[in-house]
């Protein structure tokens, strides 16, 4: 691929996770945040340059795809957009897991995005991961989004990592293995293979799917958490099955319309605690935080009420939402994104989303 922009730093063959256990700076929990570089102020620079490599990558699926526009580098393809839905925090939410306006009770409308997380726009039944994005209106008038995607974790350990492997991926197919081994070494590569090859598949209807934060956020005093969507039954219908997608290029949009068409669709909202460095690293975006070190929380309940997505009102809203930017960092304080990768999204989103916009 031809890029004019300067190679990011070659990501380690399969890098240790930080360890943050004699970190002097490190919190009452025990966890701390290490900047690349050493500084917040290098490793901004650093993200900057990443973003010159996205907005590169941009620009070649746009001229792959043959579209007039620039799209999203990845979720180019809404599939359901919604502006109704609301998310209802427990009302015995246990007080230790209360943070900002997440509290018993609370109830926050919510705009919803679900996605195909390819940076080109292909058919639904395309093997694809797909993508969850909230977007909450907070009693005093903030927004504070939700982030997710349908696998546990991420392929790449940090920034660096991810960015390198999306512009080795929008090369040409034959020079993505051979570039791939030169970048991250051969047990890296199998790793990253590994996980894109589990991570990406058809979608049995996106109601179905569990979607995952994958990096973690501060949850204010509870500290820093990882967050997950499963789905639900709805309260007024049948619960949700699996069914034949239909064999078209919308087949997923075609199949959430109509399970939203006679009755709501709800996913439940968990979160898992940080354990320790070790078990549950916040640097290190490809370890699974697992069940049975963290178990799952439940905290509140999102509900996507009935209504009809394909008439003319509801392409209306699709379209509408799909110029909504979703950024992690669009966030209060105590829900700040933390690790590499998601402080990296700040700087990087924002340079896309800047590409995009433009059109």
């Amino acid at each position: 691929m031809t890029d004019t922009h300067d190679s990011p730093p070659d990501a380690p063959d399969a890098p240790d996770a930080p360890d943050a256990r004699d970190a002097p700076d490190a919190t009452p929990g025990g966890w701390r945040e290490i900047y690349h570089g050493g500084s917040p102020e290098a490793e901004e620079a650093h993200f900057r340059d990443l973003a010159d490599v996205v907005v590169g990558v941009q620009r070649t699926n746009k001229q792959k795809s043959g579209s007039q526009v620039s799209r999203r580098t990845f979720h180019a393809k809404i599939v359901v957009g919604v502006g109704n839905a609301e998310l209802a925090f427990r009302t015995d939410l246990p007080p230790d897991l209360w943070a900002g306006d997440f509290n018993a009770g609370a109830r926050l409308p919510a705009v919803v995005r679900l996605s195909n997380a390819s940076g080109t726009v292909r058919p639904d039944g395309s093997p694809d991961l797909r993508g969850a994005a909230l977007k909450l209106t907070l009693p005093g008038g903030g927004e504070h989004d939700l982030l997710m995607t349908s696998y546990p974790v991420s392929h790449a350990r940090d920034a660096t990592q991810f960015v390198e492997i999306a512009r080795v991926g929008a090369g040409p197919k034959l020079l993505v293995l051979p570039r791939m081994l030169a970048k991250l070494g051969p047990s890296e590569t199998a790793r990253v293979l590994r996980n894109l090859k589990q991570a990406n598949r058809p979608s049995p209807g996106l109601a179905l799917e569990s979607y995952w934060s994958r990096g973690a956020i501060l949850w204010g005093d509870t500290g820093p958490v990882r967050f997950r969507l499963s789905p639900l039954g709805p309260l007024d219908g049948p619960a949700q099955t699996p069914a034949p997608i239909p064999d078209a290029a919308d087949g997923l949009q075609i199949d959430f319309a109509a399970r939203l068409s006679d009755a709501s669709v709800r996913f439940a909202l968990h979160i898992q605690k940080y354990v320790s460095e070790r078990l549950t690293p916040i640097e290190d975006g490809a370890v699974e935080w697992k069940e049975s070190d963290s178990p799952w929380l439940a905290v509140a309940t999102l509900t996507i009420p009935a209504q009809n997505t394909l008439d003319a009102q509801g392409r209306a809203t699709r379209d509408h939402v799909d110029t909504l930017a979703f950024n992690p960092w669009h966030s209060p304080p105590e829900f700040r994104p933390l690790g590499n990768l998601n402080r990296a999204r700040r700087t990087v989103y924002a340079a896309s989303a800047r590409e995009w916009h433009a059109r």
